[in-house]
C-alpha cells in the first residue's frame, strides 16, 4: 500500500485554510495537490460532518422523549408542580443542542455562510428549531408570568 503523502493534520490544516476563504486554487499551488484531490478531501470531512449531525438529530428525540415521560410520572406520583421539575433541565438540553449542533456544523461551513446554513434552505434539522421554539416560549411565559403577577 503506497504511503500518503501528508498527513490527517495536514489535511485539516489545507480544509481550515480552504474553510477561512484562501482560494482552492492558490492553495493547491502552494502545496502541490490537485483541485480535485481538494474537492475529494472536503467530501470526505462533510460526509464525516453529515454523520456526525444525524447522530446528534437521533439521540435528541430520545432524551426529548425521556423528558416527557419523567414529567408525566413525576405529575402522576407527586402533586401537579412537580412535573414542571423537568423544564429546566430540558431548556438547559435544549441550549446544550443548539451549541452542539452549531460547533459541529461549523466545522464545515465557511464562515461567511454560517447564518444561511442554519437559518435558511440548509437548516433542515427538526430538533434544532424546535429547541429554539421551546427557548422562545419559555421566555414568553416568563415573561407573561413577571408582567402579570397573581
Amino acid at each position: 500500500m503506497a504511503k500518503a503523502r501528508f498527513t490527517e493534520e495536514q489535511i485539516a490544516d489545507f480544509l481550515r485554510q480552504s474553510k477561512s476563504g484562501v482560494p482552492n486554487k492558490e492553495l493547491c499551488e502552494k502545496y502541490g495537490f490537485s483541485v480535485s484531490t481538494l474537492r475529494r478531501w472536503q467530501e470526505l470531512h462533510a460526509e464525516g460532518v453529515r454523520l456526525e449531525l444525524k447522530q446528534l438529530e437521533s439521540t435528541a428525540p430520545i432524551i426529548y422523549l425521556g423528558f416527557i415521560v419523567v414529567a408525566v410520572l413525576l405529575t402522576l406520583v407527586f402533586p401537579k408542580p412537580t412535573g414542571a421539575l423537568v423544564i429546566p433541565p430540558f431548556i438547559i438540553y435544549c441550549i446544550y443542542y443548539i451549541r452542539r449542533f452549531r460547533r459541529i456544523s461549523a466545522k464545515h461551513i465557511k464562515e461567511e455562510n454560517t447564518f444561511l446554513a442554519r437559518s435558511g434552505m440548509g437548516a433542515n434539522n427538526a430538533f434544532y428549531k424546535f429547541c429554539w421554539a421551546m427557548i422562545i416560549l419559555l421566555m414568553v411565559m416568563l415573561g407573561y408570568i413577571i408582567t402579570h403577577p397573581g
